[in-house]
């Protein structure tokens, strides 16, 4: 913009100052478009990113609060190495955004079918899964069942799939499809062998009938 010799000193002012909001307005547009466009590609790369999860998953929505994904109604499967299944679902999950394979869960259900045959549901109000490990934790009470009749429930208990461990640190109460209770401090499965350990356990068994007299 050219400033002519007959323009008042007030025109050539007004002149400059228009100039220098220019200038001003480019600077900023220089340094806000990349902004946007970068904005942009954050948004679109989380929008993939959320994507692959939900269909990883399986999920039905998923929202960010505090640096954790919230996932609405998650299901999460796995296989171990001897080829028993898992199915983990549960109301609520939350995840660290860095720290993925980590996932705490409210009203969580675990559903676990062994290689060789039998399945056992596991109900905690709150439970811990850590995906790389494939390891679960339920710092309360866990209800268990089994389609063999097994009832029970177990404290502070740790589910190794992989291996097929499940171990319970605090008091645990069983009753078996025959009838018979089990009461511990504490217990230890092993599902390859189906190898039930417990401490200080009461065994109470369903009375035998008795043999008739010939």
């Amino acid at each position: 913009m050219a400033i002519a010799r007959t323009d008042s000193f007030d025109q050539r002012a007004a002149i400059l100052g228009s100039l220098i909001v220019r200038n001003r307005v480019v600077a900023v547009l220089r340094i806000v478009v990349p902004l946007l466009g970068l904005a942009a590609f954050a948004a679109l790369a989380g929008q993939i990113y959320l994507s692959n999860l939900m269909r990883q998953y399986g999920v039905a929505g998923i929202s960010v609060d505090r640096g954790n994904l919230v996932v609405e109604a998650p299901r999460y499967s796995g296989t171990g190495t001897d080829g028993s299944r898992y199915q983990l679902t549960a109301a609520e999950a939350r995840t660290p955004i860095g720290q993925p394979e980590d996932i705490a869960m409210s009203e969580a259900t675990l559903e676990y079918e062994k290689a060789d045959g039998g399945t056992f549901f596991v109900i905690a109000d709150e439970a811990t899964m850590n995906t790389a490990s494939q390891i679960a934790l339920v710092p309360g009470i866990a209800n268990v069942t089994g389609d063999d009749g097994l009832e029970g429930t177990l404290s502070a208990l740790t589910a190794d799939m992989a291996s097929e461990i499940i171990r319970a640190d605090g008091p645990v109460d069983i009753a078996l499809g025959d009838g018979t209770t089990i009461t511990g401090s504490t217990m230890l499965h092993d599902g390859k062998t189906n190898r039930w350990t417990f401490t200080n356990a009461t065994v109470t068994m369903q009375q035998l009938p008795e043999a008739e007299e010939e």
